[in-house]
């Protein structure tokens, strides 16, 4: 690795405070830290938490981000071993809800300071990587004639997106729907709308 390719002091620092809050979540319950906690673990003064993180959300975002790309690269592998769109998106969904499955007690928390970030105009990680993933597949889909090219690949993996977001919310809402089908609903109605006439 070069000297280029390491990440900065600063970002260093910011995975360090992500990855011991993340064990307090895990071992105390994400309600129950404090950042005063999180700051003593991490061994830094409240000034340096606060000039990284200005509230708990933001420091479970930075944990969540890099279990998710932590996460994300083998699943693509394994996804694009996979021939028909349909099947690689539902390989993706059913990873996701197992993924979700294990985090659900951060996932309202976490999307809830999303949806704010996007609200407040906030820079950093606004679009989900997923979205990016989504387009990529699109594209592919739509280069085999599987599904329409009327629109652009970026434009349906927003909807596609907006789809699985209202299924993670009615999920969240309501302790017995199962996640899984949620998503498979969600993706049914996705593949209506964008399967070729």
């Amino acid at each position: 690795m070069t000297k280029s390719a390491l990440p900065s002091k600063r970002q260093r620092t910011r995975d360090h405070i992500a990855t011991v809050a993340g064990g307090l979540f895990e071992r105390h319950g994400y309600e129950a830290v404090t950042m005063e906690q999180i700051a003593v673990e991490a061994g830094v003064v409240r000034g340096t938490l606060y000039n990284h993180f200005a509230v708990k959300e933001a420091v479970l975002a930075e944990w969540m981000h890099a279990r998710l790309a932590r996460d994300l690269a083998p699943l693509m592998q394994a996804v694009m071993k996979r021939k028909a769109f349909a099947s690689r998106v539902a390989a993706i969904l059913d990873a996701s809800a197992r993924w979700w499955e294990e985090h659900r007690p951060y996932a309202a928390p976490y999307i809830r300071f999303r949806f704010q970030q996007v609200r407040d105009g906030a820079g950093g990680q606004a679009s989900s990587d997923m979205v990016a993933a989504y387009a990529a597949l699109i594209h592919a889909a739509q280069q085999a004639g599987e599904i329409r090219n009327g629109e652009s690949p970026g434009r349906l993996a927003n909807y596609l997106h907006f789809l699985y977001l209202s299924a993670l919310m009615a999920w969240l809402e309501d302790p017995k729907a199962s996640l899984r089908r949620e998503f498979a609903r969600a993706f049914d109605f996705f593949l209506q709308g964008a399967s070729r006439p």
